[in-house]
């Protein structure tokens, strides 16, 4: 090999070792989330008068949220929450009279912080305590005008935003309905982070955008602002995190009963 043919090999090797140092320094592109759309185009809850709602939310496999809503026609309103081992249930008869609440603890050590935070609050007053096997049950009532739907709507609005993260293909679509299928991509919000292996589907309203049901699943790597420092995260300190969410909003057969809890806390309260 001659001189001339020699310089040409290492400057073309020269070049392609810039290139993967720039490929690992900076990612090749960056896609838009669904957040990124304009408020009017986004995945939201539907304002009906009359649901039932379902959710969950699970992180690498263990539930973090969950959510049960119902709100009638004729006012009945109900609302269960669970977040890290704390259930927490809620019933209005109508809205603007008390709200009675069942707080459900796994942990004793929070205990005494939520009871002073009861005697704290004028609007709220403590009807029972009991110990239901290694958990402890608080029963409440909360005077208060306001309407519980309006909690239920914002707690189902979590999920609903939680969708957000992903950017999304729109695959089939009717005079009423919408489906979208995630998509992973390299997304730079906030803080950079990794989308891959998404997958399942997200129907809503075809002019609305309020989501009608979801199951959908992904893996989520943070500190992801480099492709080396994807692969350091990802591969090296394994700190990827499925994702799973699943949504039902149903507007049929919507007929609550109040739990019979409520019932016992009227006749004590």
């Amino acid at each position: 090999m001659d001189w001339r043919t020699a310089g040409v090999v290492i400057g073309v090797l020269a070049l392609v070792c810039l290139g993967l140092v720039f490929t690992a320094v900076y990612p090749v592109s960056t896609d838009e989330s669904h957040a990124a759309l304009a408020s009017s185009e986004r995945f939201s809850v539907s304002d009906a008068d009359e649901y039932h709602v379902s959710a969950a939310l699970r992180v690498d496999g263990t539930s973090t949220l969950e959510l049960e809503g119902v709100v009638t026609g004729d006012g009945a309103r109900y609302q269960s929450l669970t977040q890290d081992g704390v259930r927490s249930e809620s019933y209005q008869e109508t809205p603007g009279e008390a709200t009675y609440g069942r707080i459900v603890l796994d942990d004793d050590s929070t205990v005494d912080r939520r009871l002073e935070s009861i005697e704290r609050d004028e609007t709220r007053a403590l009807i029972s305590t009991e110990r239901d096997g290694d958990s402890v049950v608080l029963v409440v009532r909360e005077n208060a005008s306001e309407d519980l739907a309006d909690d239920i709507s914002g707690s189902a609005s979590v999920f609903t935003r939680s969708l957000h993260v992903a950017a999304y293909d729109r695959v089939e679509e009717t005079d009423e309905t919408a489906i979208y299928e995630p998509q992973g991509g390299w997304f730079d919000e906030a803080k950079a982070y990794r989308i891959t292996d998404a997958s399942g589907t997200v129907a809503v309203d075809n002019d609305t955008h309020a989501v009608t049901s979801a199951a959908v699943s992904w893996e989520v790597t943070t500190r992801a602002e480099t492709y080396l420092q994807y692969l350091l995260t990802s591969v090296v300190a394994d700190e990827t995190e499925p994702h799973e969410i699943t949504y039902e909003f149903e507007t049929t057969d919507v007929d609550p009963v109040a739990p019979d809890w409520v019932e016992t806390a009227r006749d004590e309260s």
